[in-house]
């Protein structure tokens, strides 16, 4: 067995100018990632479809052939559930969304210039409980131009509210604009206009507005409503217990901090779906960005290795195939993973009766790819679900939720996990949660999903080109 030398001085250097490309790479990948992200799915998807093409083009069929048959069977894949299934699941998602957060009617308030000078507000104020959207000032506006304002009606409780929304200028001679609202006072909410007709003398300005003044009728309150107010019954006995908690709200910071998670989770998620599903990114420059990787693949990874350098050669070929076998295997099991483990979820939670079953095992199955954190994102989502639905938080409430996931995590750690054999990336689970908390503050949701395969390539690069530079004398 040849003995493998120490590293030289010179080959120190290049290890750390390398690394210093890559790290130079990464930061260019973090700059420009929203552009990246179609070619980043048509590269996932790539990685999934590559095995059908291969397994077509091995029975004497042409491989455009080929990937023409799986991309227009992938495109009747996607039409069809576009179709059937994530309508339903928008609509489930916005259903729980309204069971915790409430209704919150929204109204549109079209504000225009129609004076001679520009005129700009620098600050608004709502009265409680009635919200304005961020980022709304400074609102600039042009003679002649127009901008649009959306105010939420966010009640705690069933009471009337009565308030006003007012816009102030910086400057003196334009006096504030005065918005009047109100709520929970009928069953009437008015009608949204879009155009604006009722004139605003502001003295040095002249506005004009869809309404001065809007009712939103009866908004339903939520979940967070009820906990927020037993959480003030039991605040009087805990400030008794701590009396360092005495000037602490505990009601208002649990509930904003719970409110805000399922505002992130569940109001946003259509949206998302939306916009990842639909539009020209998906339409167009994904199917074709895919088209290439399947057909040209293996010519776009031949030019690269031609124009790798001899002493490099051996060690970036080896480089190349491990990763493409981590990374490969890895994608392919966690789609399998996903798909089992969401059907398995939304069987078992029909089975008990939930009503969300197909928004929670979908959740479920998706969280799943979350190492050790997805289980529990799970439950967590069944046990929300199963609360809204009885109203109440009992063992007979939460064991069919928590038994029906106990299930298909056993079959998921006993018989799928040992046949999907890329989820074992080798990496210590301490390091596997670090970089999946690190992904999602980078990067959000997806930044989660791609931390564990994206960490585990990086390894496998580091072992592949450090064993290089030693085995293979790179000078």
């Amino acid at each position: 067995m040849e003995e493998q030398k120490e590293l030289s001085l010179s080959q120190f250097l290049q290890a750390v100018l390398i690394a210093g490309v890559l790290l130079g790479g990464a930061y260019v990948i973090y700059s420009i990632r929203g552009t990246l992200l179609p070619f980043g799915l048509a590269f996932v998807l790539s990685y999934i479809l590559v095995p059908v093409v291969d397994y077509i083009e091995s029975h004497r069929v042409n491989r455009m052939a080929a990937v023409a048959t799986v991309l227009v069977s992938m495109i009747g894949v996607f039409i069809l559930a576009v179709a059937t299934f994530i309508p339903v699941l928008i609509t489930g998602v916005g259903d729980m969304k309204t069971q915790i957060l409430g209704d919150r009617p929204v109204w549109d308030c079209v504000i225009a210039n129609r004076g001679w000078d520009e005129v700009t507000f620098n600050e608004v104020e709502a009265s409680s409980p009635f919200i304005v959207e961020d980022g709304v000032v400074p609102l600039k506006l042009a003679p002649g131009a127009q901008d649009t304002i959306s105010i939420e009606f966010a009640p705690d409780l069933p009471s009337p509210a009565i308030g006003t929304v007012l816009l102030r200028s910086d400057d003196p001679s334009v006096e504030p604009l005065i918005l009047r609202v109100s709520g929970n006072l009928s069953g009437h909410r008015d009608v949204q206009h879009y155009m604006p007709q009722h004139l605003k003398d502001l003295g040095k300005a002249v506005v004009a507005v869809t309404d001065s003044a809007h009712a939103f009728g009866r908004a339903q309150t939520g979940y967070m409503s009820q906990l927020k107010m037993q959480i003030q019954e039991l605040q009087p006995t805990v400030q008794k217990a701590f009396p360092k908690l005495g000037k602490v709200d505990l009601a208002s910071m649990v509930s904003d901090k719970i409110q805000g998670a399922a505002t992130d989770v569940l109001k946003e998620t259509p949206a998302m779906l939306g916009s990842v599903l639909s539009g020209i990114t998906f339409v167009v420059i994904v199917p074709l960005v895919l088209f290439f990787f399947l057909a040209e693949g293996r010519a776009i990874k031949r030019a690269f290795i031609e124009i790798i350098p001899n002493k490099y050669f051996e060690m970036v070929l080896n480089l190349i195939y491990r990763i493409d076998q981590q990374l490969g295997g890895y994608i392919r099991g966690m789609v399998m993973s996903v798909l089992i483990i969401s059907a398995l979820s939304i069987s078992g939670l029909w089975v008990i009766g939930l009503r969300d079953y197909m928004v929670v095992g979908t959740i479920a199955g998706v969280a799943n790819i979350i190492p050790y954190l997805g289980p529990l994102i799970g439950i967590i989502a069944g046990t929300v679900s199963a609360l809204l639905q009885y109203s109440t938080l009992g063992w007979a409430t939460i064991l069919p939720v928590i038994g029906v996931f106990l299930m298909v995590q056993l079959f998921d750690n006993v018989f799928v996990q040992p046949v999907v054999v890329a989820r074992a990336v080798d990496l210590h689970p301490l390091i596997v949660i670090f970089v999946v908390l690190v992904g999602s503050q980078m990067f959000g949701a997806m930044g989660m999903l791609l931390a564990v395969p994206m960490t585990a390539v990086i390894k496998v690069a580091v072992q592949t080109v450090y064993e290089g530079l030693r085995s293979y004398s790179v000078t």
